[in-house]
């Protein structure tokens, strides 16, 4: 992977980082909430744009019993002028192990395996990814919001294993519609947005809208992507 790139790899480091996850749209912070409804699938689609490259992904998920699940994702890559730069697949398992509703907190723990491929001039071929988080999530109250909590680590091809945290925060502040905020670090990289997520079918079907942030300070020049992200979710299938 082409670090010099940075419009790129800012798309691809925040595809990598973790999609929209278990009918929360977040990027870095995994959640520990356990779903209600077991032995379902959901499906959660949705366009990017980060700096000058677009994204168009598509992720399966599907709910076990006991608070364990799978999850995919699929990503392809476009330049500002259609060329396509690449794709991503990656595919996740997690195991939630106890109950936020119940407890007033939760603890869960994923594993995530990742392969990128650059469809770019360097032709550097397929980077694979392994990584591991703890979530924990946090019922503030009787307000309803959430707090989410993660740290962990990533190793990719050729690149040494990183460390990472994040933490966001969820709240209802009208019938269906929830604000959402998340900041994440990463090695030298930081990565913030704010956004809102509606449901049109509550616990059915959702739409998410966010924008985002990113920094870099690996080579101190302090550099900087925006991007938004416009996703629909579909759950309980």
């Amino acid at each position: 992977m082409n670090l010099r790139k940075p419009a790129l790899f800012s798309l691809l480091l925040a595809s990598a980082a973790g999609a929209w996850c278990n009918d929360r749209p977040f990027q870095a912070a995994r959640t520990a909430v356990m779903e209600d409804d077991e032995y379902t699938w959901s499906i959660e689609t949705w366009a990017q744009r980060f700096g000058r490259v677009r994204g168009l992904s598509f992720e399966p998920e599907y709910t076990f019993g006991g608070g364990f699940s799978i999850q995919g994702e699929l990503t392809k890559l476009k330049d500002r002028d259609g060329h396509e730069t690449g794709h991503e697949a990656e595919v996740e398992f997690k195991q939630v192990f106890n109950n936020i509703a119940r407890d007033g907190w939760g603890v869960a723990l994923s594993a995530a395996f990742g392969r990128e491929r650059l469809g770019d001039e360097d032709g550097e071929g397929a980077v694979r990814s392994v990584a591991l988080k703890l979530p924990v999530s946090v019922a503030l109250g009787a307000s309803g919001a959430l707090l989410h909590l993660n740290v962990g680590t990533e190793k990719s091809t050729g690149h040494k294993r990183q460390w990472g945290s994040a933490i966001a925060v969820e709240h209802e502040v009208y019938r269906r519609t929830w604000l959402i905020a998340e900041f994440s670090r990463s090695g030298e990289e930081k990565f913030a947005q704010v956004g809102v997520r509606h449901w049109l079918r509550k616990e059915k079907l959702a739409i998410d809208f966010t924008l985002q942030q990113q920094r870099r300070d690996d080579d101190g020049s302090g550099r900087r992507a925006s991007g938004f992200i416009l996703g629909v979710g579909f759950y309980d299938l």
